[in-house]
């Protein structure tokens, strides 16, 4: 009997070993959060249709949820992700107009539901600021005021937005010095963000063209230099897909070619 006994527990305790995980996948499928989409996001550089997966849980959060500050934030992650998308379109096989219209559709709604939601007027600007950016100049300047205004609500929402800062100091650093454009505001945003958040490559590369623009180059290939190497950025996927290619097409702008002697 005993060991009839030892032998049922044993096949239970099988039985237990393969229901649990089952139950807890079963409940993660049935109850997505915004962490776990943001998990998958953030490892674009690993999977770049984890942009995708992404979007689709952000949507199932959305399903599932009746909080507006819930579904604002969802719906600020999917801009987000749209956006992203956008930019890699060519990876993505998506129509980067598509996106971009679709990130700033969502931010809308992000919006409407929490209007204190600093992310989505960030997020609302970028996508239509790639909008623009993507048709013509024309169309770019007459977006600038639109793309201003949201920029500007998202500081004043918050401040301390690493995204917002740095998106000042890449608007004054691209800006005609008739536009408002200034190198000195553009390195005061950089400095700003990197104070708050060191690990935060992007603003770097912002320095680094102030620098090239300004004749500066040493301290240029400096500052690229850390790009390149940098050790634990808060946003490893920016960092590879955006920020160590940009430095590396920098580094090669400015490096002398190399002459073989005769």
């Amino acid at each position: 009997m005993n060991i009839m006994r030892n032998s049922l527990n044993g096949k239970n305790m099988l039985v237990l070993l393969w229901i649990v995980p089952f139950l807890v996948f079963s409940l993660n499928a049935r109850a997505a959060t915004i962490e776990q989409a943001d998990q998958v996001f953030y490892n674009y550089d690993r999977d770049i249709s984890n942009i995708q997966r992404a979007i689709a849980l952000y949507g199932q959060v959305i399903g599932e949820n009746k909080d507006p500050v819930v579904l604002s934030k969802a719906y600020t992650q999917i801009a987000m992700a749209d956006l992203t998308m956008g930019d890699f379109a060519d990876l993505t096989h998506t129509d980067a107009l598509k996106d971009y219209e679709a990130g700033k559709l969502a931010a809308q709604k992000a919006i409407k539901l929490n209007p204190e939601a600093s992310d989505a007027y960030f997020w609302y600007a970028g996508n239509i600021g790639r909008m623009a950016q993507r048709e013509n100049l024309i169309k770019a300047l007459l977006s600038l005021p639109a793309f201003l205004n949201g920029l500007d609500k998202a500081y004043t929402l918050n401040p301390k937005s690493l995204f917002v800062l740095e998106a000042y100091a890449e608007l004054y650093y691209q800006l005609p010095g008739a536009f408002g454009g200034s190198d000195s505001k553009s390195i005061k945003y950089v400095h700003e963000a990197l104070k708050i958040d060191p690990r935060y490559t992007m603003p770097l590369t912002t320095l680094a063209k102030v620098y090239i623009s300004e004749g500066k180059n040493d301290k240029a290939r400096d500052v690229l230099q850390e790009v390149l190497h940098f050790k634990d950025p808060s946003y490893r996927a920016g960092w590879v897909m955006y920020d160590k290619p940009l430095a590396r097409k920098l580094l090669d702008s400015i490096n002398p070619k190399n002459v073989f002697s005769k």
